[in-house]
């Protein structure tokens, strides 16, 4: 599914518009996600982990945007990372994402695809 940004997603508020440069980590909570923006603001969605997986296009970089799938519970963006805690977490301004053991092998291959001096990953 070719990604639409930016997202219109329904939260508790209604239908809303995100833009996807403002998304820092989506993680599942029972059959919705809560989205985490840059400015550390939450907000619950009416949408399944999987839903948002395509529609922001994981796995695959959309202009200077990279959202990966590091955990069955976690979508994490990473241009916004900050670096990593071994194999086991993302960092992420303030904040940290697990990733699975599954993960790790294509999440080595995407942080070559990493670039920019925000988004600079480095190891713990």
């Amino acid at each position: 599914m070719k990604p639409i940004f930016p997202l219109i997603l329904k939260s508790t508020i209604g239908h809303i518009l995100i833009h996807a440069d403002s998304i820092v980590r989506v993680v599942a909570e029972d059959k919705y996600a809560r989205l985490t923006y840059t400015n550390g603001r939450t907000e619950l969605l009416f949408h399944s982990l999987s839903d948002i997986e395509r529609r922001l296009a994981c796995g695959t970089r959309v202009g200077e945007l990279l959202f990966v799938r590091t955990h069955r519970s976690c979508i994490v963006a990473m241009h916004h990372a900050t670096g990593l805690e071994g194999r086991e977490r993302v960092l992420l301004q303030g904040q940290s994402a697990p990733i699975s053991r599954e993960n790790w092998p294509m999440l080595l291959r995407l942080l070559g695809t990493v670039r920019g001096a925000k988004s600079t990953v480095r190891s713990a």
